[in-house]
């Protein structure tokens, strides 16, 4: 399967984010004076975490936001020790970039914290683009995140391939028009991905490489 173009999404795609993330998010809502449990907030794999807040603990936006400041504070402080690169991300990425496949990063997460992670982990020069919550007015499981992304690249949608891991990421890549999305296991039910758009499934990034790279 070729691609002249591979967009990624980030936690539990090339991190494994699951269990820190939500970690990380519990933490600062005991600094707020509230509880929520890591497994509340492992139900909602990808979601975005203001109205993930809002819902759980019927708070209002503004103190969701700052409840969400409050993480993306301490997710800087503590990444370097907890935060882990999945599986095989490195040899992947590398590998694509050695084929001169161009790579591009579509998160929910704030542009500038997803750059911090790719410094972390010496990827950051590996991607002509990366696009966050806040690069542009669309977010998953909006369209218009994936292909801002592929502007960026200036690359055509009919060779790109998408890798992520919750049904929004197929969601979105799907409805963008990319016809290859590839769902990576562990976060979400096989059939979840599928029904969302995933046109193949991997256990792994070391399967992506064989069949993308």
């Amino acid at each position: 399967m070729t691609s002249t173009t591979v967009l990624f999404d980030l936690d539990d795609t090339l991190t494994d984010a699951a269990t820190f993330g939500a970690s990380v998010l519990a933490r600062a809502a005991r600094e707020h004076g509230h509880t929520l449990a890591i497994e509340v907030i492992q139900r909602y794999p990808g979601a975005p975490y203001v109205p993930l807040i809002q819902r759980e603990l019927g708070v209002d936006v503004d103190t969701a936001t700052e409840m969400y400041a409050t993480y993306v504070r301490r997710y800087r402080e503590m990444m370097p020790d907890g935060l882990r690169e999945r599986t095989g991300a490195t040899d992947l990425l590398r590998a694509l970039a050695a084929r001169e496949v161009r790579l591009g990063l579509v998160t929910n997460k704030l542009e500038r914290l997803a750059r911090e992670i790719l410094a972390l982990y010496g990827w950051e020069g590996l991607f002509g683009a990366v696009v966050g919550q806040d690069s542009c007015e669309y977010r998953k499981p909006h369209p218009g995140i994936v292909l801002h992304a592929l502007r960026l690249l200036d690359a055509a949608t009919e060779a790109a391939t998408f890798v992520g891991d919750t049904p929004t990421d197929m969601q979105c890549a799907r409805a963008a028009g990319v016809p290859v999305v590839v769902g990576l296991l562990g976060t979400t039910p096989p059939a979840a991905l599928t029904e969302a758009g995933a046109t193949a499934l991997c256990a792994d990034l070391v399967a992506v490489r064989v069949l993308i790279a």
